[in-house]
């Protein structure tokens, strides 16, 4: 608690503080200011009631006295009729010039010698309309008062206009080194990592969602789950599949992504009963060991249409030259399968098999999602919170897809997305660079726990902002991380992956008329979310 002595200094300081908030920019205001000196005779530890501070004009260290004061034959007095220790103008100046000191010792005596540095006192309880006291203010410039406090700006540009007419500005090093001594940022003291691991804690706990579709999962033999991006579908697949196994059932586990079928066939490598692949190694490998041919046709059209109608073909004959079958089909990212592929999937289960389908319509990437049809009749059980995504990357995910936004999200706070703009790929090849140097130097981030998507591969000749990754090691292998890489890929290779760090670069006009790729890409990044976009796309990515 404040004794009434130091409760009127605060008052009084607060007064001051609340007018100079009507300065202008560049004007800049540093309250209670407080720094340490190391000298010959030891460590000596500085303050000012304020500092204010123009890049044109110069810098001015106040003292605040409070109150009414006398002055008599030089000697200044309390107005209890306490005797100061000494003057107001005195305690100014040795902290101006404490202030002046440490300057030096942070960018040496040169870059101080021409730079406009002084000192005064504000006295915001009274007007002052006697003399000036004694000489130790050279002119009235030197003194504020209660009249001061309505029009801040003006006094201290006759001030400044009293100490020199002719003052030199600031550089930016210099203005830089005012603002670390009397104003440091608080985020250099914290690197972003700290914030990465507080916000990955508190994203990993179940929600009541999740323990409810489980034990629903648990006693339906069919089921359709939909939930958004980060809703936890993944996870519920991989926990159905350890359930069957357990059981003692034989589990199919497919997906259209390849990346994701390797990471989740890693997760599962200790469940033998668990098979793990994605739809077209699934028909790969069927038709060989059944004595077909799988060949891919050279010519691009050709080969879309293998992939899309003649492999769910190839599977059927396959299996009905094999005889095998599951127990169990599960079927993550369903929105990327056709009606075809559900009946050669149909196919490989037993008589009375279970099937479990988990989709979201928003990230179709591969299939129109208004011509996608579930491979079972069913009412979906709908997940529409957010596990996996701050609020901030959820909504600017949200956006940038055109799609709704979940209900909740499990971490409402977080860190804002960052969106930079370059006039080409070069550019934003330096952009990049500079980014992942920060991220992994000054905030400490790991490069593993980073992964750079674009909608075209890296090695493409058109991807010319792969200049960025020159300072880095990479990895191209997405579905795991590797200590000490930076994984770097393709939006559509990373669906249903995620990592605490993404950035999203390479992004064109092709790019922003895909809001499907740029809401995939962006729903991947648990914590912190980077974007550089192409400046010709800057009404596109708003």
């Amino acid at each position: 608690m404040l004794t009434p002595i130091e409760d009127i200094g605060a008052r009084a300081e607060n007064r001051v503080f609340t007018a100079l908030k009507t300065l202008p920019s560049p004007w800049q205001v540093f309250p209670t200011v407080e720094w340490r000196l190391l000298r010959g005779e030891g460590e000596v530890i500085g303050e000012a009631d304020l500092v204010v501070f123009h890049p044109y004009y110069g810098l001015v260290v106040f003292e605040i006295k409070a109150g009414a004061v006398d002055v008599r034959e030089g000697e200044w007095f309390y107005a209890s009729g306490r005797s100061m220790k000494q003057s107001p103008f005195s305690q100014a100046r040795r902290n101006r010039f404490a202030l002046t000191d440490k300057l030096i010792q942070r960018l040496g005596k040169s870059a101080f010698e021409a730079l406009t540095l002084t000192h005064a006192v504000w006295f915001p309880d009274v007007h002052w309309s006697g003399p000036m006291p004694g000489t130790e203010a050279a002119t009235r410039a030197f003194l504020f008062d209660r009249e001061a406090l309505a029009k801040p700006e003006k006094y201290l540009l006759q001030l400044f206009k009293a100490v020199t007419a002719t003052p030199l500005a600031w550089s930016a090093s210099q203005q830089k080194a005012v603002k670390e001594i009397l104003a440091p940022d608080c985020h250099l003291l914290v690197p972003m990592v700290v914030q990465l691991d507080e916000t990955l804690a508190d994203l990993q706990q179940a929600t009541e969602q999740q323990i409810t579709i489980l034990r629903m999962l648990r006693t339906q033999s069919r089921l359709l789950v939909e939930g958004c991006a980060g809703s936890g579908k993944t996870l519920l697949a991989i926990c159905l599949a350890r359930e069957h196994a357990a059981l003692g059932k034989s589990v199919l586990l497919t997906c259209f992504n390849r990346n994701l079928a390797e990471y989740l066939s890693d997760i599962l490598a200790d469940v033998p009963a668990v098979t793990v692949m994605n739809f077209h190694e699934l028909v790969r490998t069927r038709v060989l060991a059944a004595g077909l041919s799988f060949q891919v046709p050279e010519d691009l059209q050709q080969r879309i249409k293998f992939f899309r109608d003649d492999c769910p073909e190839l599977l059927i004959n396959a299996v009905e030259l094999l005889g095998e079958g599951f127990d169990t089909l599960i079927v993550d990212e369903g929105a990327d399968f056709t009606s075809t592929w559900w009946v050669a999937l149909e196919v490989l289960g037993r008589q009375d098999f279970s099937w479990y389908c988990l989709f979201d319509r928003q990230q179709a990437i591969y299939q129109d999602d208004n011509d996608w049809v579930p491979p079972f009749n069913a009412a979906p059980f709908v997940l529409d919170t957010n596990l996996r995504n701050t609020r901030p990357i959820g909504e600017q995910a949200a956006k940038w897809g055109q799609v709704s936004l979940p209900n909740a999200f499990r971490i409402e706070e977080g860190l804002l997305p960052e969106v930079q703009y370059s006039l080409n790929f070069t550019l934003m090849g330096e952009q990049l660079k500079q980014l992942l140097r920060n991220l992994i130097n000054r905030e400490r981030i790991a490069p593993e726990r980073i992964v750079v998507l674009s909608p075209y591969r890296h090695t493409n000749q058109k991807s010319t902002w792969s200049i960025g990754l020159s300072e880095i090691t990479i990895s191209t292998q997405m579905h795991k991380t590797v200590a000490g890489c930076v994984r770097v890929g393709a939006i559509q290779g990373f669906k249903g992956l995620e990592a605490d760090v993404i950035i999203l670069v390479g992004l064109d006009n092709q790019a922003s008329s895909h809001p499907e790729w740029l809401y995939v890409g962006a729903s991947r990044a648990k914590v912190a979310l980077y974007a550089l976009f192409l400046e010709s796309t800057l009404m596109l990515s708003h």
